[in-house]
């Protein structure tokens, strides 16, 4: 039974990369589509990896199998190091909040300018 994925550019049976339970698990996944991504990514760096539980979670999502990447034990350095990379920041800057307080103050005097404008019109208007 060939158990290749679309992405892997090497055959598991007969592969040069792993020996039998040889990979080493360096990131898990609860959507295969981003396991993909990652997997992706490390491949494109010349790191030889396979996701494991791809086809399960694809089949039965309501398990909320895990995706699991795994690496050669050699590249799981380098791997993590790149998956970290590619993580998003979740930190807010504090330049940022800044920001936001200037923001809010600009919208208050808009709005206040505003206010004077319309009850300056509705005094003319009468």
């Amino acid at each position: 039974m060939q158990r290749n994925n679309i992405l892997d550019d090497f055959d598991f049976d007969q592969n040069q990369y792993f020996e039998e339970n040889s990979g080493e698990v360096v990131a898990k996944f609860y959507s295969p589509l981003e396991a993909e991504v990652a997997a992706a990514r490390l491949r494109s760096e010349g790191i030889p990896c396979f996701l494991a539980n791809a086809t399960s979670q694809s089949v039965m999502p309501h398990l909320q199998l895990l995706v699991r990447l795994h690496v050669r034990p050699e590249d799981a350095e380098r791997a993590r190091i790149l998956l970290a990379e590619a993580a998003i920041d979740t930190e807010e800057p504090e330049n940022r909040t800044e920001n936001n307080r200037f923001l809010i103050g600009l919208a208050i005097i808009i709005g206040l300018l505003l206010a004077i404008l319309l009850v300056r019109a509705m005094w003319l208007i009468n």
